[in-house]
């Protein structure tokens, strides 16, 4: 998130014990979760221009015209500690966004706040990063109507709610749609999702059909098992491993403490990965997550581009000395 829009939605950072508690939290409350930068951290790496390692090539845009562009962003994330992995929640979130024609997307959702960068594949990455030179913000950014908003998986069907976008400048005004609960079953792993919508005021009928990345299974840090690896060596070089998943996927890796945030990326398929010594934490508690990221492009003849964002954690609390 920039620091504009830090202060706009007045957030702190949490530390790493409300980290994990917060990810256990029984209230749900979508509003809440888009102003505490929840809309950012599921967008903002389907709309970038970075590139990424996407299970299925995106390919060029087309259906942009001098109008501006269209995109559709879906985003599933679910969560569970890695002591306990049945106790999952999930979430899924959808907008619909239309930028004029000489809008830089990248540039206008990072100043907006919602812009998160990972690190390159094989690369660590100490807290976030502001572009240096940012392009101003566009005279204005939609966040479309698209009617109602479905996601099939596993023989569920889920409905998304409408919601009002909070709206943080005169520039972003529209609505998002989110799960209206954090239930995991209806949001499966390893299955096909179609993302349909019956279009709105000023969006067309959507459709498309993704593939869900499967759950991380074996996952150690430091050779321990990762649900019990309740005390690892400080500033030392750290082994992360799992049981290997699809090319082009992503496993990146979160350490959350006093003295920050780091983040280190690998390709899912390799199946393992080094933290090196200065990411790890000199002494104390950190909240460590390793997520399993995915990014599928569908087609629509009304979209410039189309994608859902796959993103699968697990998470402890490890204690460094």
């Amino acid at each position: 998130m920039s620091r504009a829009a830090e202060e706009c939605y007045g957030r702190a950072k949490p530390s790493s014990a409300a980290r994990l508690a917060r990810r256990r939290e029984v209230v749900y409350d979508p509003i809440s979760m888009l102003a505490q930068g929840f809309f950012g951290r599921l967008v903002a790496l389907t709309l970038s221009s970075v590139p990424l390692a996407c299970s299925v090539e995106v390919g060029p845009e087309h259906g942009a015209t001098e109008t501006g562009s269209t995109r559709a962003v879906v985003a599933v994330t679910r969560s569970a500690p890695a002591a306990a992995p049945d106790e999952a929640r999930a979430d899924a979130f959808a907008g619909f966004l239309r930028t004029p024609a000489d809008a830089d997307a990248r540039a206008s959702l990072g100043l907006a706040g919602l812009g998160l960068e990972l690190p390159a594949t094989g690369e660590c990455r100490r807290g976030r990063t502001d572009s240096a030179s940012p392009a101003p913000l566009p005279t204005r950014l939609e966040l479309l109507d698209a009617g109602e908003v479905t996601l099939a998986a596993g023989g569920s069907v889920t409905t998304l709610a409408p919601r009002a976008f909070p709206t943080i400048t005169d520039s972003i005004a529209g609505v998002v749609y989110t799960t209206r609960d954090r239930a995991a079953a209806p949001l499966p792993a390893g299955t096909s999702y179609t993302v349909a919508t019956t279009g709105g005021s000023s969006l067309g009928p959507l459709s498309g059909e993704v593939q869900a990345p499967a759950l991380l299974t074996g996952v150690s840090l430091g050779g321990e098992p990762f649900a019990g690896a309740e005390t690892l060596a400080a500033r030392h070089d750290l082994a992360v491993a799992w049981v290997p998943g699809s090319a082009g996927d992503r496993v990146y890796l979160e350490l959350d403490d006093a003295e920050g945030s780091r983040m280190c990326a690998f390709a899912d398929e390799a199946g393992h990965g080094v933290i090196p010594a200065w990411v790890v934490p000199t002494a104390g508690t950190a909240a460590v997550t390793v997520h399993r990221l995915r990014e599928a492009a569908f087609n629509d003849p009304g979209l410039t581009r189309g994608a859902v964002r796959f993103d699968f954690e697990l998470s402890a609390s490890v204690t460094f000395e």
